[in-house]
């Protein structure tokens, strides 16, 4: 019976989707990846591919290693790895399409 138990544990770890809240840091990235986005015109086709991928964000966030390289150049290694693990959210996508929007529409 304990056995059981511990791997019906398991399990509900393993698919958990909540769990933590954002920092105010975390908030702070994503703003600052919004405006990126933003002030580069991009923000069309960046809420088009964050919809198109949205089941896929954790996936899309693993990729992010691969892509290393080349992004880090815009933003610290913390932070891009702060990113990368914050994408892995589920929430965290519904926000940066958000803010993305909220900024689009204030610059024009």
């Amino acid at each position: 019976m304990v056995e059981i138990k511990k791997i019906v544990d398991g399990f509900k770890h393993a698919f958990a989707t909540g769990g933590e809240k954002l920092g105010d840091n975390d908030t702070e990235l994503i703003r600052k990846l919004a405006d990126y986005v933003v002030k580069r015109d991009m923000s069309v086709p960046a809420v088009m591919l964050l919809e198109s991928v949205r089941p896929l964000n954790f996936v899309g966030s693993q990729s992010m290693v691969f892509f290393k390289p080349i992004l880090s150049r815009f933003f610290s290694r913390y932070e891009y790895d702060r990113i990368s693990n914050i994408l892995e959210k589920r929430e965290v996508v519904d926000l940066l399409i958000n803010e993305i929007e909220k900024k689009a529409n204030s610059k024009g």
